[in-house]
C-alpha cells in the first residue's frame, strides 16, 4: 500500500466515528432502545427528547483551556512579533475551534504556510480532513502528513506533506462519493492545478502540519465514556414524556347500564364510559384510574447524571443545582479535579503550539529554539478575587517581582506592556509634584519665608491669638 492510499483509506475511516462525536456534542442524539418491540412502539412518536450533557462535558473543560499569546525567553522583540503573527493569522481565534475538535474527537490540527503572495497563513482544520503517521521508530516524529477536500470544481483534492517535498493531488473527473478512496483515480499536479510528474520541494525541511492530542497514548474522544449513559438519560427522557403524554393525567371512567364499549383513548378531557357487568342491577359508578408517578423517572435520570459527572470528573454542580451558592473555598474543592484535568490538557497542547509558534517566527524568517517559546494559558483553577489579591501580596512580599507573579497568572506581554506603561507615567507624576513641592519651599525660603509643609501649624511656638 503505497502512501496516498494509506491516507485515503485512514481519512475514509476518520468519517463516521469523528461524525458521531460531533453529533453527540451538539445534541443530536439518536433514541436508543433496549429491545425491537419497544422501538416498534415508539416509531409513530414525532416528538424527540434529549438532554445533552456532553455538551456540559466538553464546554466546562473547554473554558478551562485558553491560549492568550506567547512569550519568548529574553527577547521582548522576537515576543511582540510572534504575538502579532498570532493575531494576523487569527490563531488566537482558530485556538478556541482546535481545542474544540481535540476535545470532541481526540485530536485537531493546525497548517501553516505561506500563500501566493508569501504571506503567511496559519488555520484549524477540522480532524476529518487530516492525518499525520509518525516514525514506527520513534512515535514522536513524523514521518507524513495528509489533507483531503472537496474542491468548489467538483474535484476532489489531496495534499501530502513530508519534510523534503509536498505531493498535490486531485481526482481525473469531479467526484460522486462523498469519499474518493481509490488511489487509482487521482493524478499528481502542481501548485497550480495542472497536471506533473514531479512534487513540489518542501523548501522548510518539516511538515507544516501541527498535531493536537488530547492523549499521547491514543486518539480517544472526551466523550468516547459517557455515550451510553448518554443514551440511557435519553432513553428515560423520553419514556417520561410518553409517560407525562399518555399517563400522567388522570383518567376518569363512568360505569353505568348505558354506556357502550368503545375505543378508549387516553386524554385530559376524556371520560370512559364502560358498560355495567351484568347489563341490569348494577348503579351507576364514576370514578378515575391513578396516575403514572414521574418521580421514578426522574431519580433514574439524576443518577445516570451523576454517574456522567462522576466518569467525566466534571463537578455536580455544572449539572445541577446544589441547594444553595457554595463558598469559595468549596468552589476550589468541588472543581479540583477538571482543573487538574485542564492543566494535563494544557501541558499536551502547549508542546504543539511551541512547535506552530518556532515555525511561524521561521517564515517570517526569525530563528528561534523551541524551547525558548512559552505558550501562555489562562490558569485552569477558579480562584475569587479576593484570593488571588491574597497569594499576589504573599509572594511579593516574599521578593517575587510583580511582573513575574504576573506573568504565572496569564497575563499577556501587551498586558504586562500597558501595566508598566502605566506604572512609569505614574511614577513621573508623582516625582514631577516632589520636584514641584521643592522648587516652591525653595522660593518660599529665598523670599526669606518659612516654607511651610501641608498639615503643619504655622503658629507653632507662638501663643495663639484669642
Amino acid at each position: 500500500m503505497n502512501d496516498l492510499e494509506l491516507s485515503l483509506r485512514t481519512l475514509a475511516g476518520k468519517q463516521e466515528i469523528y461524525t458521531k462525536y460531533w453529533q453527540y456534542f451538539q445534541g443530536d442524539h439518536p433514541l436508543i432502545f433496549n429491545a425491537e418491540k419497544l422501538r416498534n412502539i415508539f416509531k409513530d412518536i414525532d416528538a424527540r427528547f434529549t438532554e445533552n450533557w456532553c455538551g456540559v462535558v466538553v464546554d466546562s473543560v473547554l473554558d478551562r483551556v485558553q491560549l492568550t499569546g506567547f512569550t519568548v525567553a529574553n527577547n521582548e522583540a522576537l515576543t511582540k512579533q510572534l504575538n502579532a503573527l498570532f493575531l494576523s493569522t487569527e490563531l488566537n481565534l482558530d485556538a478556541d475551534d482546535a481545542h474544540l475538535a481535540a476535545l470532541v474527537t481526540g485530536e485537531s490540527f493546525i497548517i501553516a504556510w505561506l500563500n501566493d503572495d508569501d504571506e503567511i497563513e496559519a488555520f484549524y482544520n477540522d480532524p476529518r480532513q487530516c492525518h499525520v503517521f509518525y516514525m514506527a521508530d520513534n512515535p514522536r516524529k513524523k514521518r507524513l502528513a495528509a489533507k483531503w477536500w472537496n474542491g468548489d470544481d467538483g474535484h476532489r483534492y489531496v495534499t501530502l506533506y513530508y519534510p523534503d517535498r509536498l505531493e498535490y493531488y486531485r481526482t481525473a473527473k469531479p467526484v460522486k462519493a462523498e469519499t474518493q478512496t481509490k488511489h487509482g483515480d487521482y493524478v499528481l499536479i502542481d501548485e497550480n492545478g495542472d497536471l506533473t510528474d514531479q512534487p513540489a520541494e518542501n523548501t522548510f525541511s518539516q511538515i507544516p502540519v501541527f498535531h493536537l492530542r488530547r492523549e499521547r497514548r491514543k486518539v480517544r474522544s472526551e466523550l468516547a465514556t459517557i455515550i451510553e449513559p448518554q443514551d440511557s438519560i435519553n432513553k428515560l427522557v423520553s419514556d417520561m414524556m410518553v409517560a407525562a403524554e399518555f399517563g400522567a393525567f388522570r383518567q376518569r371512567y363512568i360505569i353505568s347500564q348505558v354506556s357502550v364499549i368503545g375505543k378508549f383513548t387516553n386524554s385530559p378531557d376524556e371520560i370512559w364510559g364502560i358498560p355495567a357487568g351484568d347489563g341490569e342491577g348494577e348503579g351507576t359508578r364514576v370514578g378515575e384510574f391513578s396516575a403514572t408517578d414521574l418521580d421514578n423517572y426522574i431519580k433514574a435520570i439524576d443518577q445516570r447524571v451523576n454517574t456522567v459527572a462522576a466518569i467525566s470528573r466534571t463537578p455536580k454542580h455544572f449539572f445541577f443545582s446544589q441547594g444553595g451558592d457554595p463558598s469559595g473555598d468549596a468552589l476550589v474543592t468541588m472543581e479540583g479535579p477538571i482543573n487538574k484535568k485542564a492543566s494535563r490538557y494544557i501541558a499536551r497542547f502547549a508542546a504543539t503550539w511551541r512547535k506552530v509558534a518556532q515555525f511561524l517566527l521561521e517564515l517570517s524568517g526569525s530563528v528561534v529554539a523551541e524551547i525558548d517559546i512559552e505558550p501562555n494559558f489562562v490558569e485552569p483553577a477558579t480562584i475569587q478575587p479576593m484570593i488571588a489579591s491574597q497569594i499576589r501580596k504573599t509572594n511579593i512580599d516574599a521578593g517575587i517581582p510583580l511582573i513575574t507573579q504576573l506573568k504565572w497568572e496569564g497575563w499577556t506581554a501587551e498586558e504586562i506592556d500597558e501595566l508598566q506603561q502605566d506604572m512609569d507615567e505614574t511614577t513621573q507624576r508623582q516625582q514631577a509634584g516632589i520636584g514641584a513641592a521643592l522648587l516652591n519651599a525653595q522660593e518660599q525660603f529665598s523670599k526669606g519665608g518659612a516654607a511651610v509643609a501641608p498639615g503643619d501649624n504655622a503658629n507653632d511656638g507662638q501663643t495663639p491669638e484669642n
